[in-house]
């Protein structure tokens, strides 16, 4: 079983109110992050979530949503709170970024392919670069249960010398952190996107 954890209950301090339910193509970006992981072989999606707003957009999706009561604690808290609400069955657990629209359904079904060839932690890389998402096997969710401040699992990524990286070209890799970023991303891809 491969679970997904998308990371949702940030501030968007940069960005002046609540990127994830902001418009990009006419629905929320949280939306198509949710949208891609449920069309995706993910066998399981929890989304951790701050705002009242996200369970009432996200609560008819077939996903677990776990409140993050802690968010001012960093990102860290998100990454235990959906760990600790994987299936026992879990065998890897990707973590996403709700911020990231255009990382669609077949850029995580490759993430799985490749996972569970290896069974090794599996990185979505630019220009050699790690990036977000990241698969974690098993054999982490105890180091990752014990991780603080907004490092989320950055520690054990670095110091894995067995780590697969998979390059994606850069569209796939943005993320939204401010108002800019947005509409950057609507004028430079009007008419792409693969849920």
């Amino acid at each position: 079983m491969i679970s997904g954890v998308v990371l949702a209950s940030g501030f968007s301090e940069r960005f002046g109110s609540d990127k994830l339910l902001s418009d990009f193509k006419g629905k929320e970006i949280i939306r198509w992050v949710v949208d891609s992981c449920v069309a995706s072989r993910l066998d399981e999606i929890i989304v951790v979530y701050r705002r009242p707003e996200l369970l009432d957009l996200l609560k008819d999706y077939p996903v677990k949503l776990v409140e993050n009561l802690i968010a001012r604690s960093g990102m860290s808290a998100s990454v235990r709170l959906g760990v600790s609400s994987l299936s026992g069955e879990s065998e890897g657990c990707m973590i996403l970024m709700g911020d990231q629209p255009l990382f669609g359904k077949d850029d995580i079904n490759l993430m799985i392919d490749r996972f569970m060839s290896n069974r090794v932690l599996t990185v979505a890389s630019y220009d050699g670069e790690r990036k977000n998402p990241v698969i974690f096997p098993k054999a982490y969710y105890k180091k990752l249960l014990t991780a603080s401040g907004d490092k989320g699992g950055r520690n054990i990524i670095d110091s894995d010398p067995d780590k697969i990286l998979i390059e994606f070209d850069c569209e796939k890799m943005l993320d939204i952190d401010t108002t800019q970023d947005l509409n950057r991303l609507k004028g430079d891809k009007e008419g792409k996107h693969d849920v």
